[in-house]
């Protein structure tokens, strides 16, 4: 019978490790009433960090026991993912025999790169990060120096996230270790402290929470400013590896501490003042982030009202970039699944639908939302949801 839920996937990936369910949940850290639940059909989903345990404790990512393909979903045309793995692993590239074009040049590209992963354009992006990773080492050959360094760190930093939302976890890791090699060729501490929190952020999505949370803590101390005399630089790129941090303590149960650590952020962002980060690969750290960055503690905590309660004050979502409208959204959709607003939750998904088409069915909460939602179409009408769930790959 074919894995067309996360139970059947969990029961067959718990047979093929020889696993008991008792085995499992001590493991994993999770009650066996779950695990035996889920594989009955009697839960469809569950916490994510529930499920990121589990997928822990089986050795295998979250998204194969979610249901998340990998590779590129929509916009593939071919082999995008390969190209890129040649580009960064250096295997079957032609000669470079073109004249490379400037540092000065290549920093447009990465500016224009950045707005294609901010609003979710995977596609075009993937296509478009081989020929620029090439060009940016060509132009380093040429021309050594800080400047050329800085820009392939950024370029690596880039295809690290893309691989990273197309299950290609390794693969991002080994992107990230190059971008962190050639940030400290460039000799420029803020980037590498930027490049530090795409770890922390991907560590967290392999529900790696502790080594999440001390590199976040680590990398944010080394370039923790006086606030009252900070950058817009240095507040965003600290309150990133803060929020990441925020993140890794909530999924690990720690409320009091994440509450803790969530006012240290708002603080920083308040001292932003409308002042935005030059750095492209930055979030425009501010109040509406520190705020998103609330809802999502209380979605990790297992508290849906409170997050939906959190999200009611969030202002200024439309300033922030497609894609992290799109992620704060999902968590506002999962909110609403676990509080049975099932039709909102519909609703808002379709909404991140709107907002990046793309991005959507690269998303492992949006697939758990869809398999918990699923089932309640016995007992509720709930228009939307089969296309929705096509979307993301789930059999209806």
């Amino acid at each position: 019978m074919p894995d067309t839920t996360i139970g059947r996937r969990l029961a067959n990936l718990r047979d093929r490790r020889r696993m008991s369910q008792r085995r499992l949940a001590e493991t994993a850290g999770v009650s066996v009433d779950v695990i035996r639940k889920l594989e009955q059909g009697q839960r469809q989903a569950g916490r994510l960090d529930t499920l990121v345990r589990l997928a822990k404790a089986l050795d295998v990512p979250a998204a194969e026991l979610i249901g998340k393909p990998r590779g590129l979903i929509v916009d593939a045309e071919n082999g995008e993912v390969l190209e890129l793995r040649r580009a960064l692993l250096g295997i079957g590239l032609k000669p470079y025999t073109d004249d490379p074009p400037t540092t000065d040049e290549l920093r447009v590209r990465v500016a224009d790169l950045w707005r294609l992963y901010w609003t979710g354009r995977y596609g075009l992006l993937a296509r478009h990060l081989p020929p620029a990773l090439a060009d940016a080492r060509a132009s380093l050959r040429q021309t050594p120096g800080p400047a050329g360094h800085a820009v392939l760190a950024e370029l690596l930093q880039i295809s690290a996230a893309l691989l990273a939302h197309v299950a290609y976890e390794d693969l991002a890791h080994v992107a990230l270790l190059h971008a962190l090699a050639e940030a400290e060729r460039a000799e420029y501490p803020l980037l590498r402290a930027a490049q530090q929190a795409t770890l922390t952020w991907l560590l967290s999505r392999q529900g790696l929470w502790d080594e999440a949370e001390h590199l976040a803590v680590t990398a944010a101390a080394e370039v923790e400013p006086a606030i009252s005399r900070a950058t817009p630089d240095q507040l965003a790129v600290w309150g990133e590896l803060m929020r990441y941090g925020v993140t890794a303590v909530a999924r690990t149960g720690r409320r009091s501490e994440a509450e803790e650590m969530l006012g240290m952020v708002t603080a920083a962002a308040s001292a932003m003042a409308g002042r935005r980060a030059t750095l492209a690969g930055v979030l425009p750290f501010g109040a509406t982030i520190a705020g998103m960055a609330a809802v999502g503690i209380a979605v990790a905590t297992d508290e849906p009202r409170r997050a939906l309660d959190l999200a009611d004050r969030v202002d200024g979502l439309p300033s922030a970039p497609l894609a992290i409208q799109a992620r704060y959204l999902l968590n506002v959709a999962f909110a609403q699944t676990m509080d049975w607003r099932s039709r909102e939750a519909v609703e808002t998904l379709r909404r991140v639908d709107g907002l990046a088409p793309e991005l959507l069915p690269h998303q492992t909460i949006a697939r758990a939302i869809v398999d918990e939602l699923l089932p309640r179409r016995r007992q509720q009408r709930l228009p939307g949801l089969v296309a929705i769930a096509k979307r993301v790959g789930a059999e209806v």
